[in-house]
């Protein structure tokens, strides 16, 4: 019965796909459901959403719990899209819960304003907070040539503490390019047989405190890490083939970007800074540790600042100088980094995907606290938003 219900959501899915340009992020499953939907005329959004209905109402059969509620959250996401698909209006804060299992809401800008006061005491110099921010940030930069060697020294160092986290699978690995011209900084391609290829977008010069952050968010022991290990453990070891399909607006990516954004911590602690500046300034990168920790610690409090514009602009109708505007005022950001920042926000495809890097991000650092092995648990099992949000007691 489970697996007959995978099959049909990993149908579901790819056929979703062709609507939606996208949404699918990765598939390294049966090769014979591809084919079948590669080579068939794609169902219309309305019948692939009856689709999902009755293949919600189905998975109560599956016996496993976590299985089941996992299913469950993936099936709730894709009876979304595929109302959008079908024409249907959905309000923002909606989407993002439907998809997503969140509520979301503007921020206060009180968090804003103290995270401004705690910049501004560990900025060196005086004067304007954003010139000082964003003169700061330039001296940062990391320069070209230098971009790949100090990636690829990063990543040696956060495998080996991956390594001491959790039992990686044998030939595991990822391959790393330079891309120009997308909406994000930095993307993991999971490629499956325990492969990822990792792009980093080079449009804007990339700063030495946020290079660090980004390897282990796509990397160890991120994106790619997390993807092999299910693969091994969910795949290969229970034959779990709906795992095998990985998607942009369903629970799972909440789960996935949480992760992430809490990799650098769970692999070199939270004075991870110190061994970060001893790599890079090995490679006479620019890293100023102990302003870094400083202004790490202050900008957590702008988090959000993404969360509110595009709940804005989808919700308000904000226009997009209106939006640069509001980010320029509150992330101290330039007018280009601005911009590149609303262009994500305000994305067809991405704007409901921003809540989950600071909302995973709180939710995964409560999860790990509160939970025996509770990283190892994030990284291996099928775990959902609810499960993240009810973060019990450590056993």
């Amino acid at each position: 019965m489970a697996g007959a219900i995978a099959e049909r959501y990993v149908l579901l899915g790819l056929r979703l796909g062709k609507h939606v340009d996208g949404l699918v992020d990765g598939y390294y499953g049966p090769p014979e459901l591809q084919a079948t939907v590669e080579a068939e005329e794609a169902p219309p959004p309305a019948e692939l959403l009856d689709e999902a209905t009755a293949l919600l109402e189905d998975t109560e059969a599956v016996e496993d719990e976590q299985r089941r509620r996992w299913l469950a959250g993936q099936l709730q996401g894709l009876a979304c899209v595929a109302e959008l698909a079908a024409g249907a209006e959905v309000p923002w804060p909606e989407a993002v819960r439907r998809c997503y299992g969140l509520d979301v809401a503007p921020a206060s800008e009180q968090q804003f304003e103290a995270a401004h006061e705690l910049l501004d005491a560990a900025l060196p110099g005086s004067g304007d907070l954003a010139e000082r921010l964003q003169a700061w940030a330039r001296s940062q930069e990391v320069p070209q040539e230098k971009l790949l060697p100090a990636f690829d020294a990063l990543a040696a160092e956060l495998r080996s503490r991956t390594s001491a986290l959790v039992d990686l699978p044998a030939g595991e690995r990822f391959d790393r390019e330079l891309v120009t011209d997308q909406p994000w900084s930095a993307y993991n391609w999971y490629l499956g047989n325990l492969r990822s290829r990792i792009d980093v977008a080079t449009d804007l010069p990339l700063r030495s405190y946020v290079l660090a952050g980004l390897v282990a968010h796509e990397g160890y022991p991120g994106h790619h890490t997390e993807h092999a290990l299910k693969e091994q453990r969910l795949v290969r070891e229970l034959g779990r083939i709906e795992a095998s399909l990985l998607l942009i607006h369903a629970p799972e990516c909440l789960v996935s970007e949480g992760i992430a954004q809490v990799a650098i911590e769970q692999a070199l602690g939270d004075d991870w800074y110190v061994r970060v500046g001893e790599l890079l300034h090995a490679l006479d990168v620019p890293f100023e540790t102990d302003v870094v920790r400083a202004v790490e610690a202050a900008t957590q409090g702008l988090d959000n600042v993404g969360v509110n514009v595009a709940y804005y602009a989808a919700v308000d109708g904000w226009s997009t100088d209106r939006c640069v505007e509001y980010h320029r005022q509150w992330a101290l950001s330039d007018e280009e980094r601005a911009r590149k920042s609303i262009e994500f926000a305000t994305h067809p495809m991405w704007s409901v995907y921003v809540p989950t890097y600071s909302y995973g991000y709180g939710l995964a650092g409560a999860f790990v606290e509160s939970h025996d092995r509770g990283f190892s648990r994030l990284l291996t099992e099928q775990l959902t938003t609810a499960d993240l949000l009810a973060a019990p007691a450590a056993a």
